[in-house]
């Protein structure tokens, strides 16, 4: 079974010191830049992640059976609960076959007590909010690994060599 990452949507937004304010000014941009924000997020492990808006913040009608998910790329999957978003993703958690293979990222606490009492992971905002800055920090760490720690006798050579040289005219 492959690993479900529940992302309660409007949590991490206003969490978001950027996307906060965007939201109230311009939702649809928001929720756009949210998901792009999601998929540079998902972990490279083939997890399903799984995107939840409260419906009642979108202003396009909902149905009677409420909104059908749609794909966005790599996986993800974006819901518009009917119900709220923390009621769908507790029903969620409640109704899964293998509750340890679910990953809840929110910081509202009856959606963490659920969670935790059926044996999801829990991610907070911030920590979900953090991931890109420690990816970053990795990566960065083994670029820097990677360069020469120091200069080889060689090559300091090669270097005294070419700016030893004079410039001819022709390459002023």
């Amino acid at each position: 079974m492959r690993r479900e990452i529940l992302i309660d949507a409007y949590n991490v937004i206003f969490a978001d010191a950027r996307l906060g304010p965007l939201v109230r000014r311009d939702p649809e941009r928001a929720r756009e830049q949210f998901l792009a924000l999601v998929v540079q997020r998902m972990p490279a492990d083939g997890s399903r992640g799984i995107v939840v808006f409260d419906s009642t913040r979108d202003p396009r009608p909902t149905t009677e059976t409420g909104r059908a998910n749609t794909s966005y790329a790599r996986g993800l999957q974006i819901v518009f609960a009917r119900e709220t978003a923390d009621t769908w993703i507790q029903e969620h958690i409640r109704n899964h076959a293998d509750a340890s293979q679910l990953t809840v990222v929110t910081s509202d606490r009856e959606i963490l007590a659920t969670a935790r009492a059926h044996g999801a992971a829990i991610l907070r905002v911030s920590d979900f909010l953090q991931l890109a800055a420690r990816r970053h920090e990795r990566a960065r760490g083994v670029r820097d690994n990677e360069k020469p720690q120091h200069t080889s006798r060689k090559e300091i050579e090669e270097m005294e060599k070419l700016f030893e040289e004079p410039r001819s005219d022709e390459d002023s």
